[in-house]
């Protein structure tokens, strides 16, 4: 896809949730534009697009959420359930959508049904969901199992105070459909973090619009805030923060849709130093809005509080640090896991 489509596509998901963000519709209304569904092929009921798509959906999704608007999974539909619709080949089913990947075991039962069994730990959005996509073991190897979401999960939150609940199925009806041989589990974990990477990439830049409007629009000393050298030099790095986690977390879109052999080590550098830089990113715009920032009432403490949440998601910046040395380690060559092949010329 050319990068005038992605700006189209950016442009048009933004405008939608301008006007609709806080509507009950809203899924209702992405669903019918095919917003929701960017990652099933048209065959098995979704819109077809790629990767690269829907990441423009969820980065947009994550600024308008970091200011207080959307929330609903579609980091989860389109990013975990998507990829294992697609590879199953198993219908999209109707609805809100929210994905799984854990301790789940599936079993075959009279008459040609399956059961599903297993603790549903934090799922993002479970009690706002129709319908669970989750990776399942069967006796014959993993599956997509789809299944009704429970009625009544224990209710829990993250530190924004989005939807993490828990249930345990106990033999919940599902439809199974077999997957490819494969590592899922492991490749679902960095379609995951890739996922949040992109949410953090755009709460990052919702603080930056945010921060950037307050210091042109505060005066102190006669003078707007932007004019002081110091709160120049402080945006200038918060912005440079910004798109370091933009620019990471295109890096590890780009790896999983091309299928690079690498893909593991670009992702876990892509939401280590993502989750890294929330940190920086949001005591950046606490420390340039003041004590006004941290009011609730305020829109920065939506992004920074979504900032801090998700950096922990899908693994935060230690885990994936360590996922680093442990490739690296792996490997043996840091430069060739690094580059893809021998150096140059000797050091």
């Amino acid at each position: 896809m050319t990068g005038d489509h992605l700006r189209v596509l950016a442009e048009a998901v933004r405008a939608l949730l301008a006007v609709e963000a806080h509507g009950p519709g809203l899924w209702t209304r992405l669903e019918e534009l095919g917003f929701t569904s960017l990652t099933v092929p048209e065959r098995q009921g979704g819109s077809g697009g790629t990767l690269a798509d829907a990441a423009v959906v969820v980065r947009e999704a994550g600024a308008a959420a970091a200011t207080g608007g959307v929330a609903l999974p579609l980091a989860e539909a389109l990013f975990i359930a998507g990829p294992l619709l697609a590879a199953s080949g198993a219908a999209l089913p109707p609805g809100t959508v929210t994905a799984y990947v854990g301790e789940l075991v599936a079993e075959p039962a009279p008459g040609g049904r399956w059961t599903v069994t297993g603790p549903l730990t934090r799922v993002p959005w479970l009690r706002s969901a129709d319908h669970l996509v989750a990776l399942a073991d069967t006796p014959d190897g993993p599956a997509t199992a789809v299944l009704r979401a429970p009625e009544r999960p224990s209710p829990g939150e993250n530190l924004a105070g989005e939807e993490r609940d828990s249930a345990v199925l106990d033999g919940a009806e599902a439809a199974v459909t077999p997957l490819p041989p494969g590592p899922w589990r492991q490749e679902l974990e960095l379609h995951g973090a890739t996922a949040r990477a992109l949410q953090l990439a755009g709460a990052a830049r919702a603080v930056l619009t945010l921060t950037t409007g307050h210091v042109a629009e505060r005066v102190q000393f006669g003078r707007p805030l932007a004019r002081f050298q110091a709160v120049q030099h402080r945006l200038a790095r918060l912005a440079a923060d910004v798109v370091t986690v933009e620019v990471m977390a295109d890096a590890a879109v780009a790896a999983l849709r091309h299928g690079d052999r690498d893909r593991e080590l670009v992702v876990a550098c892509a939401k280590a130093e993502a989750s890294a830089l929330a940190r920086s990113v949001a005591a950046a715009g606490h420390q340039m809005h003041g004590a006004i920032g941290f009011t609730t009432e305020h829109r920065l403490g939506a992004c920074t509080r979504r900032l801090w949440a998700w950096r922990e998601e899908h693994g935060n910046e230690l885990h994936w640090q360590r996922r680093c040395a442990d490739l690296a380690r792996r490997s043996g060559d840091v430069w060739e896991l690094v580059t893809g092949g021998p150096p140059s010329a000797p050091f």
